[in-house]
């Protein structure tokens, strides 16, 4: 019997996420047992409102690798978008399974059909740069205040009448068998979503060969093609997961079409640009995406951020 140890994160959303991986390859052969070390990472003790504050990255991420560096463990289950772009030396990306819903949700106290339902002055709860920015400029009367915690955590304020809305991820939602709890889905080709939201991305050590093979299996490739090439334009943009900036890409047969978005935080300046290519050429599309991101406006908008102003 073939014993796998897989490092997660221990929030209730991350072990649901690591359970989806656990079944996958247990499914793949009888005598694969997977066992869960749980790891409490830097990004779920600091409760500070806005994370983009904070000078490290991989908040969320890091110590789980580190299990995977000094034999803690095997594999590691990680949300693809909250990884940095530079991987780690001597880890690799073994397979990304099929991607759930990349798109957000509003979760509303009162029943609506779309953002044009909300009330004037509307209090929507996130810490997200990129959600507050798109938030602002599809209507600039909304009010976002800094919202943390699990997303169990998010619903509940909403239902306690902290906030009249909060935006999350449908993914999450999805997991959590919190499916019902969304009053609208936002469409990811008009409110772009974080590169690589909604994916799993499944980590080994780079000289693990027969676990290579063994997690190559549960591999989809237009997922992983689509959020790899999401996180190129993040890479070439020279961002974090904690800039305003949107990307989503969708494959068509042999061809991808690829959106993005920058806008600063009172959604009154922002640079949109869509691409399509075949998949041969995606990554070069997608670096010439995010360099005309910056040169038409898009520094600008991120400069202001840096500084702290709007």
């Amino acid at each position: 019997m073939k014993s796998i140890r897989i490092a997660s994160r221990a929030s209730k959303l991350a072990l649901v996420q690591t359970d989806i991986v656990r079944k996958l390859l247990e499914d793949l052969h009888p005598d694969i047992r997977c066992s869960i070390v749980r790891i409490t990472t830097q990004g779920d003790r600091d409760k500070s409102d806005f994370l983009y504050q904070a000078e490290s990255r991989g908040l969320f991420t890091s110590e789980v690798e580190n299990a995977l560096l000094d034999g803690r463990a095997d594999l590691a289950v990680h949300s693809f978008k909250d990884l940095p772009t530079l991987a780690r030396e001597a880890l690799v990306i073994a397979a990304v399974p099929k991607r759930e819903s990349p798109a957000d949700a509003v979760v509303a106290r009162e029943k609506i059909n779309s953002l044009e339902d909300l009330p004037p002055g509307v209090t929507i709860g996130t810490s997200s740069l990129r959600r507050i920015a798109q938030l602002k400029l599809f209507r600039n009367d909304i009010n976002c205040i800094p919202l943390r915690g699990n997303v169990e955590t998010r619903v509940r304020k909403v239902t306690e009448g902290k906030v009249d809305a909060i935006v999350i991820a449908c993914a999450g939602l999805n997991r959590l068998g919190l499916a019902e709890k969304i009053s609208v889905v936002l469409p990811p080709k008009e409110f772009i979503p974080a590169p690589a939201q909604g994916a799993l991305a499944v980590q080994i050590r780079a000289d693990d060969e027969e676990l290579a093979s063994l997690v190559s299996k549960i591999d989809d490739t237009n997922s992983r093609i689509a959020v790899e090439i999401e996180r190129c334009v993040l890479e070439t943009v020279h961002g974090g997961c904690s800039i305003p900036l949107g990307v989503y890409s969708r494959i068509y047969g042999d061809t991808i079409t690829i959106d993005a978005i920058l806008c600063d935080l009172d959604g009154k300046n922002y640079v949109k640009r869509s691409v399509a290519s075949f998949i041969t050429e995606a990554k070069s599309s997608a670096r010439d995406l995010a360099r005309r991101l910056l040169t038409e406006g898009g520094e600008q908008i991120l400069e202001k951020i840096r500084k702290g102003t709007k």
